[in-house]
């Protein structure tokens, strides 16, 4: 094509290359941050007083498998390949960059979900001090509070806190951050508003493994939005340097093919037009597939140009 056409230059597309970075940015937040996280950094877990046979054995899984994550990074640093320490531990080369990108033990319980529940759990214990039963907590968190979950989720709720009320157990609800929504604060940047900044701040201090890559995410999009080709390219070269386990994939790949990006942040122009003729073609072929011929397709596509 460069031979035919000397004037003609490779663009990548901008959408995508955005896409890609979110892709990586969930990722990363799936890797570090549990799926619930306590507020003022509270323990993610409570104290085991005395360990269970189960607790004791998730213990040792745990030891088990950091002591396996540290000799795979090991082996890395010796100059071996993700596939040849797969081989040797026998494992698959996907567990082995998994493994890299681990900069401290995992946690020994898993976390739970987050549920429609946890945001109601001060209101529905005020509610049980006052001796409402489950159907009216229900009622009222429905009607007044707009709860989306379920009956069955406000009734376990409510038996577990009453149980530790007879215990003599202190009430106190849990107040947490769930991962989806750090995951939007740190891909929205929003340091004008000043909760939203507590946050942030908050969740780098607790997860410090997390500053370098939140100052990549940030400078990223800011190079990109600006187009800003030559700040783009010394912080793809300065990332490519530091060789970070979360961005150093991303890097390589992007790398492999670096001139038409720049040239993504250097021209106006871009592929969105044949991107959308391409997409509308699709969706016509999944609309006719299994119900019409070849001949069908052309006639409604030229159709639709004409």
């Amino acid at each position: 094509m460069e031979e035919v056409r000397p004037d003609l230059y490779h663009i990548h597309d901008r959408f995508h290359l955005i896409h890609n970075l979110w892709d990586l940015h969930d990722e990363v937040m799936k890797k570090v941050l549990p799926s619930k996280i306590r507020k003022n950094g509270e323990p993610e877990v409570p104290v085991i007083v005395t360990a269970t046979k189960q607790e004791l054995r998730q213990k040792e899984n745990v030891e088990r498998k950091w002591a396996r994550v540290q000799e795979v990074q090991r082996l890395r640093k010796q100059g071996y390949s993700l596939r040849r320490i797969g081989n040797l531990l026998s494992c698959s080369p996907v567990t082995v960059s998994n493994y890299l990108s681990m900069q401290e033990p995992p946690q020994p319980y898993r976390s739970k979900r987050p549920k429609p529940i946890d945001v109601h759990e001060a209101r529905v214990i005020e509610m049980i001090e006052k001796g409402m039963n489950v159907k009216r907590i229900h009622a009222c968190l429905s009607q007044e509070f707009d709860y989306k979950g379920t009956y069955g989720a406000v009734r376990v709720f409510v038996t577990e806190t009453r149980k530790k009320k007879k215990q003599g157990q202190t009430l106190q609800a849990h107040h947490y951050y769930s991962r989806r929504y750090i995951r939007k604060l740190f891909w929205q940047n929003a340091l004008e508003d000043e909760e939203k900044r507590s946050v942030i701040n908050e969740i780098l201090e607790r997860y410090p493994v997390l500053g370098p890559f939140y100052a990549f995410l940030t400078s990223f999009r800011t190079t990109v939005s600006s187009r800003d080709a030559e700040g783009f390219r010394s912080l793809i070269l300065f990332e490519k340097q530091r060789e970070d386990p979360f961005t150093k994939s991303f890097i390589t790949r992007l790398l492999t093919d670096f001139q038409p990006t720049l040239h993504a942040l250097m021209s106006e122009d871009s592929n969105g037009y044949v991107e959308g003729q391409i997409n509308r073609l699709k969706m016509m072929k999944r609309l006719l597939y299994g119900r019409a011929s070849f001949p069908l397709l052309r006639v409604r596509m030229l159709y639709r140009i004409q």
